[in-house]
């Protein structure tokens, strides 16, 4: 039930804030109306009697509680239908995605587009039925479509798949037709090859690491993330869009929605201009940067001869005066990555490989760094001389098991997860995996079993425990992500 509030300034502040703090969503005072309302339906699907009782829950509530998902869910209902924006989606199907299926019709036929912010599902969706559309034999080719959101009702709807006659306006007859069937009296449901051709995972765009082989956010051929950016405040707007950059392979496109394309957060971009609909483009080559033709040093300045000491002075260097060893080229690499300075990281790596040859986790993480970028051979090249090195050690064949996955050498991937998982039995991460691609195939009792196995293994563990080769995912939303995937029928 849903309560009319009358919320005081210092109400709606607090609120404000906390909100922001732990979502990243933005209420500024024109939308304050929108937090009321959000906060009164919330509020009455709680067990709350007051404002401040339900402030306090949610300030001891983790992010990843159902308290929080009730608050976001009601703070983000957006209204979609298929192919919403003619625009975008003539764009998409005129000129985008045909580029990308020349490109790639003769090499590894594979494309990757990730809807962040898929709400109820209609839009990847839409974008799955449009490849259906241009791609005379889809199943012949390795796509993914990728749609994540912050509301995890919204998903629970999306993956079921069911929707009535408002979701279909503007929509061909032929198009309904072919995609959906009858359930029920007013409602349609998504066709089986339709539906499998989406893969629907929470992710916060704020919160979350991305690109990352891990949630599957690296080389990606088109991003659309359309009417989200209006939840954020310019800064967490600039961080997104920074990241959905180094998501992108070169020549990637990004998507946003129709009032969102402001120059200032798009500066890295090509802009493109099609009939009723601008977009963004990464540069096909990384723009060079220019260093300036000459550099003015001021002069050094002088500095007058000390008096000679009348007798000399015999100096000894003091215990802690002994230089510091030289860090760690390896550590500070992984302290650059967690900043997302990849470049700069990079480099280090191949110094500490200069140092120490020997050393395999540089080999690893190199090739977890070329997957993230979305260079998949040079990954791939870096993990198998990982193995070469040394055959015990688990991590390079985890990310090797990722790299086979984004092929769609499915089960290639899985005999490489097994063999981690002789290795290691505890990799939460490879059982993990190892549930997502027994669920892409339809397998859901092996799915079930593989994420109960990822349940046993984080029972114990403290919520902000970072997972191994998690890019930066704690234990927290990881079991969050499997609660869902298990309620959901895996």
């Amino acid at each position: 039930m849903t309560r009319e509030l009358n919320l005081t300034q210092a109400d709606y502040k607090r609120f404000r804030d906390l909100v922001l703090e732990r979502s990243g969503l933005y209420f500024p005072e024109a939308k304050q109306r929108s937090l009321r309302r959000g906060l009164g339906e919330a509020l009455g699907a709680s067990s709350c009697t007051s404002l401040d009782e339900y402030y306090k829950l949610l300030q001891h509530s983790s992010s990843n509680s159902s308290e929080w998902d009730s608050l976001v869910s009601a703070l983000t209902v957006g209204e979609t239908y298929f192919f919403r924006n003619k625009g975008h989606f003539d764009a998409l199907a005129q000129h985008i995605l045909p580029e990308l299926i020349a490109r790639w019709e003769h090499s590894n036929r594979r494309i990757r587009i990730w809807s962040a912010g898929s709400a109820t599902g209609e839009e990847p969706y839409s974008i799955a039925m449009l490849l259906c559309e241009l791609i005379p034999r889809p199943e012949s080719w390795n796509i993914l479509i990728l749609a994540t959101d912050i509301n995890r009702d919204a998903l629970r709807n999306a993956q079921q798949g069911v929707y009535g006659d408002w979701s279909f306006r503007g929509v061909e007859k032929r198009i309904q037709n072919r995609y959906f069937r009858r359930n029920g009296n007013k409602q349609f449901a998504i066709a089986d090859d339709i539906k499998r051709m989406v893969t629907f995972d929470y992710l916060n765009l704020v919160d979350d690491y991305y690109p990352s082989l891990s949630n599957n956010t690296n080389a990606m051929d088109v991003i659309l993330c359309r009417n989200v950016t209006i939840y954020f405040n310019s800064e967490v707007t600039q961080q997104v869009v920074g990241r959905f950059y180094k998501c992108l392979t070169n020549g990637g496109w990004l998507i946003p929605g129709a009032s969102e394309p402001n120059m200032v957060f798009y500066q890295d971009f090509e802009p493109g201009n099609f009939p009723g609909a601008v977009v963004y483009r990464k540069p096909a080559v990384a723009k060079a940067k220019v260093r300036p033709a000459f550099v003015f040093e001021a002069p050094a300045p002088v500095v007058k001869a000390p008096k000679p000491e009348p007798f000399p002075r015999v100096l000894v260097r003091k215990k802690e005066d002994k230089p510091p060893p030289p860090p760690d080229s390896y550590e500070e690499a992984l302290t650059l990555l967690q900043a997302g300075r990849v470049d700069e990281a990079l480099t280090k790596l191949y110094e500490k490989l200069d140092q120490d040859p020997s050393f395999v986790p540089t080999y690893y993480t190199l090739g977890r760094v070329y997957a993230n970028k979305g260079d998949l051979a040079e990954a791939q090249n870096w993990c198998e001389r990982a193995i070469k090195r040394d055959k015990l050690q688990a991590e390079p064949y985890l990310i090797l098991s990722m790299i086979y996955q984004q092929f769609g050498l499915l089960e290639m991937a899985i005999d490489i997860l097994k063999k981690t998982l002789y290795l290691e039995p505890t990799f939460i991460l490879a059982h993990y995996n190892l549930a997502n691609i027994y669920r892409q195939q339809g397998d859901a009792k092996l799915a079930r079993k593989s994420f109960q196995n990822v349940q046993r293994l984080l029972k114990d563990k403290p919520r902000d425990e970072l997972i191994p080769e998690g890019d930066g995912l704690v234990a927290g939303r990881l079991l969050q992500l499997v609660k869902m995937a298990l309620a959901s029928g895996a």
